[in-house]
């Protein structure tokens, strides 16, 4: 993992489901959620340990295009999922859809994120979704700790649920 030592501050404002939010010195503010994912796995005794990471923009200073992107940036998520994953058994799905033909852009700066501060203490599938609903295509990448004693069930359970298989 690189290690950095800045990052933007960061306040985890919501609990049992952690939402953290942050702004940039750019003045935008983001919110970046773990909302329960039951719907991703197909065994009810999983549902409490799978989560979606969700990274919102909520308020844009340069609307309507986006606020600049900085290192700074990469580091906080880094560091936000980090405090997530302080509880092993979680794991995150992370969900790009296609709405705005910007999937790919999403896709590629996630996992850039991803490998600057890949740790070994951390597994990345992506998973290709044979969801297309109205047009649109997922895919989505499960992240967790390799030391989660459920690692091995929840993946094979969100594999199951997203692949449609019994």
């Amino acid at each position: 993992m690189e290690h950095v030592s800045s990052s933007y501050n960061f306040t985890l404002v919501s609990r049992p489901h952690p939402v953290y939010i942050f702004e940039s010195h750019f003045g935008a503010s983001y919110e970046v959620k773990f909302k329960p994912g039951p719907e991703l796995v197909d065994n009810p005794a999983l549902e409490d340990f799978i989560f979606e990471l969700v990274i919102v923009l909520t308020d844009n200073p340069y609307a309507p295009r986006l606020p600049p992107v900085n290192a700074l940036m990469s580091v906080t998520i880094a560091r936000i999922i980090e405090d997530f994953f302080q509880i092993r058994e979680r794991a995150i799905v992370y969900v790009c859809d296609d709405s705005d033909s910007k999937s790919d852009s999403r896709r590629k700066l996630f996992d850039r994120w991803y490998e600057r501060f890949r740790d070994a203490k951390y597994v990345k599938t992506n998973v290709g979704l044979a969801v297309e609903q109205n047009g649109i295509r997922y895919s989505a990448d499960f992240i967790a700790r390799i030391d989660n004693p459920f690692f091995g069930q929840l993946f094979e359970s969100f594999r199951r649920k997203v692949s449609s298989e019994k």
